[in-house]
């Protein structure tokens, strides 16, 4: 099987077939494959016109580049750097799948320098919004633990998405994140034993994953419904998880948005005491 679904890869990268090489990689990366289509779109169709070898890319591959990364329908030079940026992304993740497979030893895109994204300054929901929300999503046992996880603990949407039940050690109610570790509170661990029950209790050690979404559409749609029954604005996991932010430096005099979010990270990771504007 393996072996099959790297051969399918490289015949639908040499012959540029994006139909094909999307939903090979959808499953993998965990997005939305309209996603994936929109951001590799533009280096498929420009790499055909070129000639460019995507698994062995030539030496001057990063100048290439710029010319699809940053054309729109408008024309060239036409991309947002969030656009830039999110072409980048998905381009960076398809290099690292074929590492994993064994296809190619280096990433072409090391060292590629990336633009600066501009800041998009968002808010957390209101707290009455999110209350709202949460009991409403108590029906839904699987959403009301992923937005505990979003609003507590600021897990990423990926790091959902991928959740095993191995991450969870029971016993200590710690979980298992990329770089780090975590300890649950109480509502959080609560609410995972909830869905661990459903698959036989702690004493089974389940093996698969926690939340059946698919991917991050898959999420939002389910996120959008419970707002609509609770007659609630759409509100984005992005802007849930900034809740974690506010929840964890409540007392953070302002910074810069890299400097902040550069903090939460660091002492989400237990890395350093948040600073506080209180004598």
């Amino acid at each position: 099987m393996q072996d099959h679904h790297a051969l399918k890869l490289t015949h639908a990268l040499r012959t540029y077939d994006l139909d094909t090489l999307v939903p090979l990689i959808q499953e993998h990366l965990h997005w939305p494959p309209k996603q994936l289509r929109s951001n590799l779109k533009p280096v498929i169709e420009q790499a055909q016109l070129d000639h460019i070898n995507l698994l062995h890319p030539p030496p001057d591959y990063h100048t290439w580049l710029q010319t699809p990364l940053r054309t729109t329908v408008k024309g060239p030079n036409t991309a947002a750097p969030t656009t830039i940026n999110a072409r980048l992304t998905t381009l960076s993740r398809l290099y690292e799948h074929l590492i994993d497979h064994g296809l190619i030893l280096q990433h072409p895109l090391r060292n590629l320098e990336r633009p600066p994204s501009l800041p998009v300054p968002t808010q957390p929901p209101p707290h009455d919004e999110l209350t709202r929300l949460l009991l409403h999503a108590q029906s839904d046992p699987h959403l009301h633990a992923a937005l505990l996880l979003l609003t507590r603990h600021g897990l990423f949407v990926t790091e959902l998405l991928a959740l095993r039940w191995p991450h969870l050690d029971y016993p200590t109610g710690t979980l298992l994140r990329k770089n780090t570790t975590i300890t649950l509170d109480h509502d959080t661990f609560q609410a995972l034993d909830h869905l661990l029950a459903q698959h036989g209790g702690p004493l089974h050690h389940p093996q698969g994953k926690v939340f059946p979404y698919q991917n991050l559409d898959a999420l939002r749609t389910r996120l959008f419904q419970v707002t609509r029954e609770a007659n609630l604005p759409f509100i984005s996991p992005s802007r849930l998880r900034k809740l974690a932010l506010v929840n964890v430096l409540p007392d953070m005099p302002a910074l810069p948005v890299e400097e902040r979010l550069t903090e939460m990270a660091e002492t989400l990771a237990g890395q350093k005491t948040p600073r506080s504007t209180k004598g």
